[in-house]
């Protein structure tokens, strides 16, 4: 069966990328997507999977699955071209698949967004973590099923959830897994990218334009920073999508047992003249 990028047909023109963001989710990434854009940039951000829909978000885990757990052949420069051929700055994508992104473009200026791990931990359990427990709690662990999106969503949750701690999920011990795995991902990002290509940004110590304008080059704009996107946000962004998947889910459910029910009285009136 064909990778869904392997059905994208290859782009007459792809923008060069201008920059390559390897910092991971719950980082100030959707400041710095909304920053980006103010400037005049076009990045690729989680905000455009979720524009796009169930192939965008079914492209992410074949390629997380190829680069985590060598499932299918992991992606290269192609498969990026073809992926993000209409955007010229990459954020978040990069920390899925962090080495083939770093073998694509090897000559690309990165920025890396990092913060105190154990709070880190703690942003993902109030996302990402609560989102995935709901796709795996009842209705919506039936009601995913009728809506390829919130499957490949859920899929995508559970299978970073599952790696980035361990197996341990969203237990103590899976806390701890998922501080200790973010500090190994900082310290490789430092060590696989030459120090002149990378800039590096702590939170705590701020990030905003006076940070960012200066490496990409350009006049700092006039108007505030993008607000910071809280738990709250994540939740009300996500919302829509959840309750998309549960009118498919109830209509999907009642399409497959209203007929059961109508064969069940069917088969009992029919018992019942028979007697």
């Amino acid at each position: 069966m064909p990778r869904q990028i392997d059905t994208m047909p290859t782009p007459a023109h792809v923008k060069q990328k201008k920059l390559v963001v390897l910092s991971a989710p719950r980082t100030g990434t959707h400041g710095l997507y909304n920053a980006m854009r103010i400037l005049g940039y076009t990045p690729y951000h989680m905000a455009e999977v979720l524009k796009a829909g169930a192939p965008a978000v079914q492209i992410l885990n074949e390629g997380l699955k190829a680069e985590l757990f060598h499932e299918g052949k992991p992606y290269s420069r192609a498969e990026f071209d073809k992926w993000f051929a209409d955007y010229d700055v990459i954020i978040e994508m990069p920390f899925f698949m962090i080495r083939s992104v770093l073998k694509a473009y090897p000559d690309a200026k990165f920025l890396l967004t990092e913060r105190d791990p154990d709070k880190w931990a703690k942003s993902m359990a109030n996302t990402v973590g609560k989102l995935t427990q709901g796709f795996n709690s009842f209705p919506m662990i039936i009601f995913k099923h009728f809506d390829a999106f919130t499957t490949n969503m859920s899929i995508m949750g559970s299978t970073v959830l599952g790696y980035y701690t361990n197996g341990y999920n969203m237990t103590p011990e899976g806390m701890k897994q998922l501080a200790d795995n973010y500090r190994t991902y900082i310290a490789d990002v430092k060590r696989l990218v030459p120090a002149q290509r990378l800039k590096v940004c702590k939170l705590e110590d701020g990030f905003g334009w006076d940070e960012l304008c200066p490496f990409l080059g350009v006049k700092k704009p006039d108007t505030e920073w993008p607000a910071l996107n809280t738990p709250e946000q994540f939740h009300e962004i996500a919302g829509p999508t959840l309750k998309a998947a549960i009118v498919k889910g109830i209509i999907g459910t009642t399409s497959v047992i209203v007929p059961i029910i109508a064969v069940g009285i069917w088969y009992l009136r029919k018992g019942k003249v028979s007697l």
